[in-house]
């Protein structure tokens, strides 16, 4: 499938972060294993002004010099796309190199607080939108601003641009964005007896819904399999938060100045999600402060249905390594209203570095539209260039399951894209690992929210 305008368009995040996708698949639910939008396999305003300088190192002809690129690793089709940009960029620049130093995520960033302490941190380094604000903030990233032209800044979504800015300055390269929404093992729903999924967000399961589907597969299950599990270890706390924006409430309040979280809406989508744990819909280690992922659990078929990112696709794909048998992608459920997570990376620069034109450069290639379209092809994640996301991308794996994921995108409101790139961010996920774990173990709900809502105004500084 290429990536076409009716499945993912570019434009402000006033609402959604992704417009356009809805009319991607056809209406109303499907039989499981049918086609449509539960497939089956055999921010808002404008850009952040530029500073007077912008544009001032545009052009400039090759570059040179030896740069390190540290990110991540564990996903051979993400290593494959930084692999084609270091080749691209190398051979557009034959007097220079880049080294890529790839790293577990787990213990990623503390590696990165580390070096830079040390003043050896790489010269580029890739950083997800809900830490960015952390590093912009602390004086750390070089502006790039000064490397770019209004009319390449004008390229990208407002949106992703306004992400990685910062009182006036552009500390990084928006590289891609992506999202979660659930597969499912086509064979064990028929055996459970749910006979249609949804096909559209119109027809997403609502909570009570995906309550009585939770409930037949935990009836058809043996007790050592479990419905479903959600993609909430370890950094990816802030995922809950899909369910409070679900149920009508909000991290923050409309000034971002405060914690919203104590509120009906709060206490509606905790009790919900610690009902996953006493209902037996999730594995007991399916926790925040577990060490087995959602997709792993899908992989391993201890549940037989996972909340992924779109990342995850390639793995569970993988003719050898992944998913045995027939399976799926719908949406997540609603209840006042949809709603989804913020995800994605930007590429970022130290601002010591000895090569600052070489790392700029090669951060500014990796936001150049060949190169994004390839990392986003093999990656099977979402661009942030609004010409790509008007159409052209030929994902290599399972193409037919990505208008699900473009259409759940839509339901990522200007709301969570503001309060997920607020600098305090990493530390309000941090109170959130600990106050969902708690709670999640047994813990009073009305208790943890209060100390949600003070951890987060402890980070603001509310």
């Amino acid at each position: 499938m290429t990536l076409s305008r009716r499945h993912f368009l570019s434009g402000s995040l006033g609402s959604a972060v992704l417009l356009g996708a809805a009319a991607a698949c056809g209406s109303g639910d499907t039989g499981v294993g049918g086609g449509g939008g539960a497939a089956t396999t055999g921010a808002a305003g404008s850009a952040a002004a530029p500073s007077a300088a912008v544009g001032g190192k545009v052009g400039g002809g090759p570059v040179t010099g030896n740069i390190s690129f540290a990110f991540w690793g564990g996903s051979v089709a993400e290593q494959t796309g930084f692999e084609y940009a270091k080749k691209i960029f190398e051979t557009e620049n034959p007097g220079a190199t880049v080294e890529l130093k790839t790293s577990p995520y787990d213990g990623f960033y503390s590696g990165v607080d580390r070096s830079i302490q040390a003043g050896d941190a790489p010269d580029v380094f890739r950083v997800d939108y809900t830490t960015f604000g952390r590093y912009a903030s602390r004086n750390v990233l070089l502006d790039l601003n000064p490397y770019y032209d209004q009319s390449e800044i004008d390229a990208f979504i407002p949106s992703f641009w306004q992400a990685i800015s910062y009182n006036g300055g552009a500390y990084g390269v928006p590289h891609q964005t992506d999202t979660s929404a659930i597969i499912y093992d086509v064979a064990a729903l028929e055996k459970a007896g749910v006979s249609s999924v949804p096909t559209t967000l119109e027809t997403a399961w609502t909570w009570d819904e995906f309550a009585d589907v939770m409930g037949k597969l935990r009836s058809s299950l043996p007790d050592n399999q479990f419905p479903f599990a959600y993609n909430w270890t370890q950094a990816g706390a802030y995922r809950w938060l899909s369910f409070l924006y679900q149920a009508g409430g909000s991290l923050l309040t409309p000034d971002l100045a405060a914690a919203a979280i104590p509120s009906d809406a709060g206490t509606k989508a905790l009790d919900f999600t610690k009902s996953f744990f006493t209902e037996k819909w999730v594995p007991d280690t399916n926790t925040i402060q577990g060490t087995r992922y959602s997709d792993d659990f899908f992989l391993k078929q201890t549940t037989v249905m996972s909340s992924i990112g779109d990342f995850s696709i390639p793995a569970v794909a993988d003719p050898a390594q992944g998913f045995k048998g027939e399976w799926g992608a719908t949406f997540l459920p609603r209840d006042a209203g949809a709603a989804s997570d913020l995800g994605g990376n930007a590429i970022a620069v130290y601002n010591k570095t000895e090569q600052a034109d070489t790392a700029a450069a090669f951060a500014k290639l990796m936001g150049r539209e060949d190169v994004m379209k390839y990392f986003c092809a093999q990656s099977m994640e979402l661009p942030t260039l609004s010409s790509l996301a008007a159409g052209g991308i030929d994902f290599v794996y399972v193409p037919e399951l990505m208008s699900v994921f473009t259409q759940q995108a839509t339901t990522v409101s200007q709301s969570v894209v503001d309060a997920t790139v607020t600098p305090a961010f990493n530390d309000i996920n941090t109170t959130l690992q600990a106050q969902l774990e708690t709670a999640f173990k047994g813990g009073d709900t009305a208790s943890a929210l209060e100390q949600m809502a003070a951890g987060v105004n402890s980070a603001l500084g509310a």
